[in-house]
């Protein structure tokens, strides 16, 4: 019975279905400018209090601020006109559960245009923890990251409501991750086309209007780690190991006992501290520039060992003296341009 589950389950042709696109809104409404003209257009705008607790082995951030609104032309969802869904909207959420969104009045507040048209604005608070699955940690702790919150309403779609940015507001000092500074700010109008996994769709595209569509506001965060702070905290605790573990190739072989037991010392604290480094970090199916750095350190280290083990087994040959040594020393000056040339080719 399971087997014949899995053999059936492998035998779908959904999964060859398109992906999930997302789009600009100028590219869509190109191809579609009727749906801008029948749509209800909503100003929107977001303002960061703060910004804080980036959590890279969980590739997730938490936000807190505030989304203000204002439109005129009033959504329409299934022939009735709906002001309730508009102060609750969808963001990159990790758990619903957690979340915290409140209306500043129930209300939304109405002016009267001098045109004579009615225009309509409210404000909604929220407090979150946000997926960040576009974390690339390849270039880790040298990395850049963009961090994301995306907006889009629950229920309706593109005929119905259509988000156009107006503010985006990130003061500096709100933003609160450590390790990291803010590099800048930017945002995007943007559509989701949705396709589906449920029924073959391998021929539908948004170019035919044959997806479903929703309107997408698009903040970007830019952040990148502080040099000193990977300094201080990764480049230089490993720089020391590394020393401590090819200073002792010069020894003569009166200090036999120190050359021998001073590398595997050294790969002891190389293992703790790769072990410290990495419960902070997810697992990835790619090398970072961390595992470089780590396995230039181990290279450095048991190069040293070899030095000391082969000048006690050969102490009446030159065949093997320094060799190792100088192959240790040379793995070591040579790390920073070999950690720098990977900087440059991952980019």
């Amino acid at each position: 019975m399971i087997l014949a589950g899995v053999f059936e389950r492998n035998t779908q042709d959904y999964i060859n279905n398109p992906n999930e696109e997302v789009i600009s809104a100028s590219k869509f409404f190109t191809v579609f400018p009727d749906k801008k003209k029948t749509a209800a257009v909503v100003d929107l705008g977001l303002y960061i209090d703060s910004l804080y607790d980036l959590n890279l082995s969980k590739l997730t951030f938490k936000a807190r601020g505030w989304l203000w609104y204002n439109w005129s032309t009033t959504p329409v969802t299934k022939g009735i006109k709906d002001l309730g869904p508009l102060g609750y909207f969808d963001l990159n959420f990790l758990d619903e559960v957690d979340v915290k969104q409140e209306l500043v009045v129930n209300q939304p507040h109405v002016e009267l245009k001098k045109s004579g048209e009615l225009s309509y604005w409210n404000e909604t608070s929220f407090d979150a923890k946000l997926a960040a699955p576009s974390i690339n940690l390849r270039n880790y702790p040298f990395d850049t990251q963009e961090l994301r919150i995306l907006v889009t309403h629950p229920l309706l779609s593109t005929n119905d409501l259509i988000f156009i940015i107006k503010q985006f507001r990130l003061p500096p000092r709100v933003f609160n991750i450590s390790g990291y500074r803010l590099d800048g700010i930017s945002y995007a109008d943007e559509i989701r086309a949705f396709t589906s996994n449920f029924f073959n769709s391998s021929s539908v595209s948004w170019r035919k209007d044959s997806v479903s569509t929703q309107s997408q506001a698009t903040f970007k965060i830019f952040i990148s780690r502080n040099p000193l702070t990977s300094l201080l905290e990764f480049v230089i605790p490993l720089t020391i190991v590394s020393f401590l573990a090819v200073s002792v190739v010069r020894l003569d072989l009166r200090y036999l006992e120190v050359k021998l037991t001073a590398p595997p010392a050294a790969i002891l604290s190389l293992i703790f501290l790769q072990n410290t480094y990495q419960q902070e970090l997810p697992r990835v199916s790619y090398m970072t520039c961390m595992d470089l750095m780590f396995l230039i350190a181990y290279l450095v280290c048991l190069l040293s060992f070899a030095d000391g083990l082969l000048s006690c087994l050969f102490t009446e040959s030159k065949r093997y003296q320094g060799l190792y040594a100088k192959l240790a020393c040379a793995a070591l000056a040579l790390s920073p341009l070999i950690i720098k040339s990977w900087l440059v080719v991952a980019t």
